[in-house]
C-alpha cells in the first residue's frame, strides 16, 4: 500500500484576507497609503518647543505632542487653527473642548505621577511638538494617528 501524504490545514481567511479580493480593496490601500504618507510627514516634520506656538501656522492641521527624546508620544489634536491650539497646550490644556478627564495638564500629570503644579515645567524642558498643516482630512488623520500612536493623554 502507498503512503498517502496528508493535505495540509488550511487556516480560516481573516476579515483583512477576505477583503483583499473585493473590488474596493485597490481604493482602500490608496487611502492607507495616503494615510501612512501623512504619518511619516508628521512624525518627520520639525520640533518645536511648546514656546514657539506663534511660529505654528494660522491655518487648520494636527499636532503631536511627545516627548524630546521622541520615545513617548502623548497627545495629538486636530485644530481649526494650529497656533490657537498650541496656544491652548501651552496654556495648560484649557482649550475649547473639555474631556471629561480633566484638562490635558491633569491627565498628564496623572500619567506622569507628578502634581499637577510640576506639568507646566516638565512640559517646558521636556516635551516638544510637531505639526503638520491639513485641510478637511485633519479630524480623520487624528483619529488614525491616535490609533497608530495609542497616546495615553488621547484615550477615553
Amino acid at each position: 500500500m502507498a503512503w498517502v501524504r496528508p493535505e495540509p490545514e488550511i487556516a480560516p481567511l481573516t476579515p483583512s484576507e477576505r477583503v483583499s479580493g473585493r473590488a474596493g480593496e485597490p481604493a482602500l490601500a490608496s487611502r492607507l497609503a495616503q494615510l501612512e504618507n501623512t504619518m511619516r510627514r508628521l512624525v518627520s516634520s520639525p520640533l518645536h518647543k511648546l514656546e514657539e506656538a506663534d511660529d505654528a501656522p494660522a491655518g487648520p492641521g494636527v499636532f503631536l505632542l511627545s516627548d524630546s527624546d521622541l520615545v513617548t508620544s502623548y497627545y495629538v489634536e486636530a485644530c481649526q487653527t494650529l497656533r490657537i491650539g498650541l496656544g491652548h497646550l501651552l496654556r495648560g490644556g484649557r482649550g475649547p473642548r473639555t474631556h471629561p478627564d480633566g484638562t490635558l495638564r491633569a491627565r498628564l500629570a496623572e500619567h506622569l505621577g507628578i502634581s499637577e503644579s510640576k506639568v507646566g515645567d516638565y512640559m517646558k524642558k521636556y516635551c516638544v511638538v510637531r505639526w503638520i498643516q491639513l485641510d478637511d482630512a485633519a479630524p480623520h488623520f487624528a483619529h488614525f494617528a491616535i490609533g497608530v500612536l495609542r497616546t495615553p493623554l488621547n484615550s477615553d
